[in-house]
């Protein structure tokens, strides 16, 4: 409480305790009496007035500092602690880590993608690929996906090799790991199927090469007629002589095996010389003494007839030994015959019976008729 000095020794009222000094006085907000210098508050018309009750000339002294009591201080680090633990429920956050078909919600203050994985410790392997990259922000909720990289297998040049990858196409990956095609080279998968987990390569290396053979071109006979000889005789005129030719293929290979050959071409380098070789074709037979040219030969049925009282059918008289009936369709009327048996005749007459390969001899007598019966003969028809 404060004192304002009156005339007549009163003070008025105030808020701050007064101190008397010599000479003067002095007030102090910060600074309580103690006993024997505090001012009395008198209450006088609702107004307060105030007396010393008792004063002093000796020197002013400091009035004691009040100290916060210690519940003051507890409050205010309860309050602290509140702060920072609502600050960090409010900063931690909820990551869903889906790695391959492993998927776990893990709970993290981390800033990027790349600090949440090393909080965890998750490994990554050259070419796995992580969604969304490591330098990306982390929210609430956020989401993190690790393709794992998967080997496939390249079957190549009797070797087979291991390379890792993601899902590409079969000409991407194995132009990422520099395994080299040749022009016609198959390759199982197709070049543009993307491969999956689980899948292999094959490729087979395939070659081509043209070959040229050589191969014997055989010389033909050539047979000429000569009818100044006789039918079974010949003699070669030019011996014959094998040529030459050259077939161009193309051999297929399927990893240096060969696999299927394609003729491209073939030529004959050299001719070859055909033999020539002239034959008879003069028909003789020799009966007796006698060399007979035929034409045509026919093997027959041969009966035998004698004298009807009528002529033949040329109007000539039959004549044994001579006269013959013949079929007109095969062996012409007025030709010229030999048959074995009977000898030399003509055919001069012809017989209802008579058709075909059949032929009938004139006898004088039924006796040589019924001598001669009925025989198989061969008949020549002459020249």
């Amino acid at each position: 409480m404060a004192a304002v000095w009156r005339e007549g020794g009163s003070f008025a009222a105030k808020s701050t305790c007064l101190w008397g000094v010599r000479g003067g006085r002095q007030s102090h907000p910060e600074l309580s009496c103690k006993e024997g210098d505090l001012l009395t508050e008198l209450q006088n018309s609702g107004q307060a007035q105030l007396r010393i009750s008792s004063f002093s000339t000796a020197p002013p002294k400091r009035c004691r500092r009040l100290k916060p009591k210690p519940a003051f201080y507890v409050l205010l680090l309860a309050l602290l602690l509140g702060v920072a633990v609502f600050a960090y429920v409010m900063l931690e956050k909820q990551v869903e880590l889906i790695d391959g078909e492993e998927s776990r919600i893990l709970p993290t203050r981390a800033n990027t993608v790349g600090d949440f994985l090393e909080q965890y410790k998750v490994e990554l392997a050259e070419l796995d690929v992580v969604e969304p990259a490591l330098d990306a922000k982390l929210a609430d909720e956020s989401q993190v996906i690790i393709h794992r990289a998967f080997n496939v297998a390249v079957s190549a040049d009797f070797k087979t090799e291991s390379y890792p990858t993601q899902p590409q196409t079969v000409s991407d990956f194995l132009a990422a790991n520099n395994v080299e095609l040749g022009e016609y080279d198959w390759v199982s998968p197709s070049p543009d199927h993307i491969l999956a987990e689980g899948e292999n390569v094959v490729i087979n290396r395939i070659t081509y090469r043209r070959t040229q053979v050589k191969e014997p071109v055989a010389f033909q006979t050539i047979r000429k007629e000569d009818a100044s000889m006789n039918a079974g005789q010949s003699k070669v005129t030019q011996e014959g002589k094998a040529g030459e030719k050259t077939i161009t293929n193309l051999i297929t290979y399927k990893d240096g095996v060969p696999i299927a050959k394609q003729e491209l071409s073939r030529a004959v380098t050299t001719p070859a010389v055909d033999k020539i070789m002239v034959v008879g074709t003069r028909r003789v037979i020799s009966r007796g003494n006698q060399t007979y040219e035929y034409t045509k030969m026919y093997a027959m049925k041969a009966s035998a007839y004698t004298h009807t009282g009528s002529n033949t059918a040329t109007g000539t008289k039959p004549k044994a030994g001579y006269t013959v009936a013949v079929d007109p369709k095969v062996i012409p009327l007025g030709s010229r015959l030999y048959v074995d048996g009977y000898g030399y005749a003509k055919a001069e007459d012809t017989g209802g019976a008579i058709k075909g390969n059949r032929i009938d001899l004139f006898f004088d007598t039924e006796k040589e008729c019924a001598n001669w019966g009925v025989r198989t003969v061969r008949v020549y028809v002459l020249k």
